[in-house]
C-alpha cells in the first residue's frame, strides 16, 4: 500500500546540489557586503565549487539558483544551517574560501 503521506528524502545527489546551492548563497552575500559583485568573484565562487564537488555542467545552474536565493532572502541564516551541519572537513573548505 502506497503511503501518501510519506515524505520523499531526498537523495544523495538532491542533498549535495542543496548544500551547495546555499553555500554558493553564502559567498555571494559575503562578495556582495562591498556592493560590488564583480565576475572576477564570481570566477572565485566557481572555483571555490569545484574544490568543494560540484559537477562542472551544474556550475552555472547552482550559481543562478543561489543568486536567486541570495537576492530573495533578508538573512544568511537558512544558508548557514546548511553548512553547520556538515562534516568538519566541508566547513574547513569553505572557511578557506571565504
Amino acid at each position: 500500500m502506497l503511503n501518501i503521506f510519506k515524505k520523499n528524502k531526498p537523495n544523495k545527489n538532491e542533498k549535495n546540489y542543496t548544500l551547495l546551492t546555499k553555500t554558493t548563497s553564502l559567498l555571494i552575500h559575503a562578495a556582495k557586503i562591498d556592493e560590488n559583485y564583480s565576475s572576477k568573484e564570481k570566477e572565485i565562487i566557481k572555483k571555490t565549487l569545484i574544490k568543494l564537488g560540484a559537477e562542472q555542467s551544474k556550475i552555472d545552474e547552482i550559481i543562478l539558483n543561489a543568486e536567486n536565493n541570495e537576492e530573495k532572502s533578508n538573512q544568511i541564516l537558512d544558508f548557514t544551517k546548511e553548512i553547520k551541519n556538515t562534516n568538519k572537513d566541508y566547513k574547513i573548505k569553505v572557511i578557506e574560501e571565504i
